[in-house]
C-alpha cells in the first residue's frame, strides 16, 4: 500500500510537471529529465546509499516562471520512490520543499493552516550554476552547487551537509540529460 501510494503521488506529480511547462523558460538548460551516473558520482564519507540504484530528476518550467523539480530514487529492483518535490524561482527566496515525510503533514495542514517546515531556495550564479540552500525548521540542512556543462548534457550537483551522526558529508552527484 505504501509503495503504491508513493508511485501514485509520483505519477500525478510528473503529469503535473508536463502540464505546467511554458515556453518562456524552454531555453533553460535544466529543463528535462536527468539520470544519475552512479559510476561517476562520489559519496564522502562512505559508499552510495545501499537502497538506491540511481536517482532521476525531472525539471519543468512552471507557468509562473518557477522551476518545478521532482527527485525520484530508484531502488535496486527498479522501484521508484519520491525523494523531494518543489517549485521555486531563482530569486534566493525560500519555497516549500516536500519529501514523503513532509508531504502528508503539509497536505493535512491545510485544515488548520498551511505550514512550511522544509524549504528550498535557488540563487542563480550564472547561466550554468545555481546555489541551492535547503532548510528544515529554519535550520540550514544542506547547501548545494549545481552546475550544468556548457553543452547541456551533464549536470554536477555538489552537496555539503552534516549527517545525523554529525559527520561532514560532501557528495558529488553526476547526472546525464536523457
Amino acid at each position: 500500500m505504501k509503495r503504491s501510494l508513493v508511485v501514485g503521488v509520483a505519477l500525478i506529480a510528473w503529469s503535473t510537471l508536463f502540464a505546467a511547462q511554458s515556453t518562456s523558460q524552454a531555453d533553460d538548460l535544466i529543463i528535462g529529465t536527468w539520470k544519475q551516473n552512479m559510476a561517476r558520482s562520489t559519496y564522502s564519507p562512505g559508499a552510495p546509499p545501499p537502497n538506491v540504484a540511481y536517482s532521476v530528476r525531472q525539471y519543468a518550467a512552471g507557468t509562473d516562471g518557477s522551476i518545478v523539480a521532482i527527485t525520484m530514487n530508484v531502488d535496486p529492483h527498479g522501484l521508484p520512490s519520491l525523494g523531494a518535490i518543489s517549485a521555486a524561482n531563482y530569486d534566493g527566496k525560500e519555497y516549500a520543499q516536500h519529501t514523503v515525510a513532509t508531504l502528508a503533514t503539509s497536505l493535512s495542514s491545510h485544515i488548520v493552516g498551511p505550514r512550511m517546515d522544509r524549504t528550498i531556495s535557488y540563487k542563480r550564479i550564472d547561466p550554468y550554476t545555481v546555489e541551492i540552500v535547503q532548510r528544515q525548521n529554519d535550520e540550514v540542512i544542506a547547501r548545494n552547487i549545481r552546475t550544468i556543462s556548457r553543452d547541456g548534457k551533464t549536470m554536477t550537483d555538489r552537496a555539503d551537509y552534516t549527517n545525523a551522526a554529525g559527520q561532514r558529508v560532501t557528495n558529488v552527484l553526476i547526472f546525464e540529460k536523457q
